[in-house]
């Protein structure tokens, strides 16, 4: 079952490709969201992107969290949809769900943060949805300093041109990980 928890949109002021890029490799993650992402790390990259995997690191709510994501869905410009078990319980899958839109201002990116767990465990859930950092507020909060620090970084220019180059395409980072695979 899965549970879209926080959403929101924003338009940034760049090209199509390069938001996707910057997105979908997690360039300059740690930036994105000061208060809780520490890092983001490429793992395993597969032809094509779905079956890739990535860790992410973040401190939420006094938590160290670190996920390991498991891209589903990779349509180039289009859709960028990962899904990992949840840090705190591993028997619930975490992920995120972006949409790229061309607009006339540039780009229009849509984030869901999302869930997935048999609805006979969800309950449980309950133990940690009371603390502050992980209610829907404060989750959708997230999901906008999220996209929010993405259009700061890509519309100030301050971020690497590699940072802008599709995952796929990237030698150099094809040479550092070490999992890479031509084949499914």
């Amino acid at each position: 079952m899965r549970i879209n928890y926080a959403t929101d949109s924003i338009v940034i002021h760049e090209d199509l490709d390069k938001v996707f890029n910057f997105i979908s490799r997690g360039a300059q993650y740690e930036r994105w969201h000061f208060g809780y992402h520490l890092r983001a790390e490429a793992l395993d990259i597969r032809e094509g992107g779905v079956g890739s995997v990535f860790s992410i690191e973040e401190i939420i709510d006094g938590f160290y969290l670190h996920h390991v994501g498991h891209v589903v869905e990779f349509e180039r410009n289009r859709r960028f949809v990962w899904l990992g078990r949840f840090a705190l319980f591993s028997w619930i899958w975490i992920g995120t769900d972006f949409t790229f839109t061309q607009v006339p201002e540039g780009t229009l990116v849509k984030e869901i943060l999302y869930f997935k767990a048999n609805p006979l465990l969800l309950p449980f859930a309950l133990l940690y949805v009371w603390r502050k950092a992980f209610q829907p507020a404060a989750c959708k909060a997230h999901v906008l300093d999220e996209i929010s620090g993405v259009k700061r970084l890509m519309e100030s220019g301050d971020y690497d041109p590699a940072d802008v180059t599709c995952v796929l395409e990237d030698q150099e980072l094809m040479a550092r990980v070490k999992r890479y695979r031509t084949t499914a």
